[in-house]
């Protein structure tokens, strides 16, 4: 069973960033997966830094969209996106030197600050975003409703 599922309430109406929170939530899945499984630290270690890399992919997608289309709260948002790939590599470095129970503090950690990252944050900025991209003439990029 999965340690979280997307569900459409997720969704911010984005193709793409739907698409990469499906993604992040997989990882997650798999970290969740792995960590049940005592998997080897190597595997573990090798998706920790795949969800760290991810995560930092997405984050800049958002990012290059706040600032092409002038988000007007961009730089809280990125704020909270830097703290989350702090918070995330900290807790990578405490289960590497071994702490126990670290990998569930981590699945729980991203578990919900994603949900209330994706739930909240994020849909601060959806319709904004749509009614950007369709000004733009973008409307390929935004999911039907």
């Amino acid at each position: 069973m999965a340690f979280m599922e997307w569900s459409d309430e997720l969704s911010v109406g984005i193709d793409l960033i739907d698409r990469q929170h499906k993604i992040l939530i997989r990882a997650i899945n798999l970290l969740a997966m792995a960590i049940e499984h005592k998997s080897s630290n190597e595997l573990l270690s090798e998706i920790f830094d795949t969800l760290i890399d991810y995560a930092d992919t997405h984050f800049a997608y958002e990012e290059e969209l706040f600032d092409q289309f002038g988000y007007p709260d961009a730089e809280p948002h990125k704020a909270q996106h830097q703290a989350l790939l702090k918070q995330v590599i900290d807790l990578q470095d405490r289960w590497q030197k071994g702490e126990a129970g670290v990998g569930v503090e981590v699945l729980r950690f991203l578990v919900d600050w994603l949900r209330k990252h994706i739930l909240g944050t994020d849909q601060k900025y959806s319709k904004f975003l749509i009614a950007a991209l369709h000004d733009a003439g973008l409307d390929h990029v935004i999911k039907p409703a």
